[in-house]
């Protein structure tokens, strides 16, 4: 029995753990999708840390040994772990800015495995195809009780994968250090969860999700420090890091570009139609980039808002048309979209492009300032 209350301890106090970090965000400002996501995680989590006090109690037999109870305990404990793990592959998409995870019907198609996994242990007290309780009053692991383990940990697996994959992916620069975290980060609580698997009556599985928890939840808030809040975009301090290392590395046979965008009379729209509206003019421009984009590969097209309204993508291109003809695009859709939108007034952009040269390398703001001088140029000519 001593163990009950060392578990029950350990439990209540990782819940106590878990509702410092939701309180904060909750009380956050500018709220991004991780976090958004990572809240319900926390919920799910705690939930399954009160599961896991209600199982204990009844393993230990302070609710007295009722076979209804075994099942109903169980029950809960493995669907919210499920849950849990689902939500951690979710909110590691989100901080990798998967566009697949965006569509809410894909995030309904990956959370099946928790369905099925429900559904399994609700009828295992009529099937007992995953665990069932024997004549002794002791539950035992039936047929297809690997589903129950293969779920939750598949779940974090195929996340630490992913993000392997993107961190050696080369182009991949920017983000690196989040992909590496992000797969090395799921072997404490696999690693944990597994001894607990083996010691069932030690409290090891809780440490391991409320590290995780502590550690996505500063994710969040750096990603928050990186993306504009308004566009969605990377902020300049992000461009920074990102040109930098492109600067430094180049790519045999691409030359590197940066295209520097400014929206044209932006002053004369927020004094016609309010700040509200030159907001929603500046998310325009930047959904018609993002848009333009994906076009081509999007490991080596990086948007970013320089500030106000200028925006710089920095882009690995073979030749200088290609550079171009991304320009005219993004002109294109943003001219499409007002058009979708039935704004009350147009939207022009001035688009200044410069190719940098690793045979005669300059400073970042040298480099900078030959797209901005170009751009400049243009509207001039523009003007006339």
């Amino acid at each position: 029995m001593d163990y009950v209350f060392y578990y029950c301890q350990a439990y209540f106090f990782c819940i106590l753990l878990l509702a410092v970090i939701l309180f904060k965000i909750i009380k956050g400002v500018n709220k991004q999708a991780s976090q958004i996501y990572l809240g319900n995680m926390i919920i799910i989590l705690m939930l399954y840390f009160v599961a896991e006090i209600f199982w204990v109690l009844v393993d230990g037999g302070v609710f007295g040994s009722s076979v209804s109870l075994i099942y109903i305990s169980n029950i809960f404990t493995y669907i919210l772990i499920s849950m849990a793990s689902y939500y951690w592959f979710v909110v590691s998409e989100v901080l990798q800015r998967d566009s697949f995870i965006e569509n809410s019907r894909n995030r309904h198609l990956l959370a099946i495995p928790v369905f099925i996994s429900a559904i399994l242990c609700i009828s295992a007290f009529w099937t007992g195809l995953v665990y069932y309780v024997d004549e002794n009053g002791k539950l035992v692991n039936g047929k297809f009780y690997v589903l129950l383990i293969i779920v939750p940990f598949g779940y974090m697996i195929a996340a630490s994968i992913k993000a392997f994959s993107r961190y050696f992916n080369k182009d991949r620069y920017a983000d690196r250090g989040i992909y590496l975290m992000i797969a090395i980060f799921p072997a404490a609580p696999i690693f944990l969860g597994v001894l607990q698997a083996i010691y069932w009556r030690v409290p090891l599985l809780c440490y391991g999700a409320v590290l995780a928890a502590f550690y996505v939840y500063i994710t969040t808030l750096d990603n928050l420090i990186s993306i504009d809040p308004l566009t969605q975009t990377n902020n300049r301090n992000q461009m920074y890091r990102y040109l930098i290392q492109k600067m430094k590395n180049e790519e045999p046979g691409m030359s590197l570009f940066l295209l520097m965008l400014d929206v044209d009379k932006m002053r004369n729209i927020n004094e016609a139609y309010g700040h509200a509206e030159g907001d929603r003019a500046l998310i325009r421009v930047a959904s018609a980039i993002k848009e333009a984009c994906q076009g081509g590969p999007r490991s080596r097209m990086f948007v970013s808002r320089y500030g106000g309204d200028e925006f710089v993508i920095v882009a690995e291109m073979a030749y200088k048309a290609e550079a171009t003809w991304l320009a005219d695009q993004i002109r294109n859709n943003i001219r499409r979209a007002t058009e979708n939108d039935v704004a009350p007034y147009d939207i022009n952009v001035s688009i200044g492009i410069a190719q940098y040269d690793y045979q005669a390398p300059v400073s970042i703001q040298a480099f900078i300032a030959r797209a901005d001088s170009d751009l400049y140029q243009n509207k001039k000519m523009t003007a006339l």
